[in-house]
């Protein structure tokens, strides 16, 4: 049946296996920060191992947030020691979110280990496909966010470049 089924049913199918594995993964990184910790609070480590400091106001929109939330999120995640906020230097007003040294280490070495765990997927795979797969599964997640999620969710590349070296 899946030699005959249609293409775009195989990608919806393949979309609700990835969810299902990403909500694994993200319960599962959160568990490894700290107990209780759940997979939407990690949200802004994720982004700002991403993407570097990031004033509160910015967090929240790249998130797709409003900032009462994103608020209550670093209230969570600053007394694990997870994130620190400073005044923004340029308008005292504002703060800057910023990783802790231990929430880089963390998630440098699950960096490293979600490396390995790909190369492990791809490990029989050609090298031309792993090259066309790394093409093309960046770009229908970045053409396919607006459309399936009924806004822009591409907010975060346009809004600031990925941190050097990672």
């Amino acid at each position: 049946m899946v030699g005959r089924q249609r293409l775009e049913d195989r990608i919806l199918d393949a979309m609700a296996v990835l969810l299902h594995t990403t909500e694994g993964y993200l319960d599962e990184l959160a568990a490894t920060f700290s107990d209780g910790l759940r997979r939407g609070t990690i949200a802004p480590l994720m982004l700002l191992y991403r993407v570097g400091p990031l004033r509160v106001s910015e967090l929240a929109e790249a998130l797709g947030l409003d900032r009462t939330t994103v608020t209550r999120h670093l209230d969570e995640l600053e007394p694990r020691g997870l994130v620190v906020r400073r005044p923004d230097e340029r308008d005292r007003r504002a703060l800057v979110v910023s990783l802790t040294p231990a929430a880089v280490e963390h998630l440098d070495a699950m960096r490293i280990r979600n490396r390995q765990r790909i190369r492990q997927i791809c490990a029989d795979w050609t090298p031309e496909e792993r090259e066309m797969f790394g093409r093309l599964l960046p770009r229908f997640a970045q053409e396919s966010a607006p459309i399936f999620s009924g806004s822009s969710t591409t907010r975060v590349s346009a809004a600031r470049r990925p941190v050097a070296g990672r």
